[in-house]
């Protein structure tokens, strides 16, 4: 029986990354990073000048977020932000 558990793939460690992104609903650190923005009460073109890329992108993060999460609103996301640690009330 050990020679046979032997024989089997070693279980990778999860990453820091891979671990944060399983701890808040799959979203990318990017998309972390746009969450904490809008909790902060930041416009998309604010968050889009302070990420450096457009404000389209700032759109399709924010749509992509709001899919992954099942929200349907801002004021949801920022509720779940403040469950989950990103931003305080």
């Amino acid at each position: 029986m050990q020679a046979a558990l032997a024989t089997l793939p070693r279980e990778k460690p999860v990453s820091a990354n891979r671990a944060a992104k399983e701890a808040f609903g799959g979203l990318t650190e990017r998309e972390r990073e746009v969450v904490i923005l809008i909790a902060q009460g930041k416009s998309n073109r604010e968050i889009a000048d302070v990420l450096v890329v457009t404000k389209p992108t700032v759109e399709t993060h924010i749509n992509n977020i709001l899919y992954k999460l099942n929200l349907i609103s801002r004021a949801q996301l920022v509720v779940w932000a403040v469950e989950k640690g990103l931003a305080t009330r």
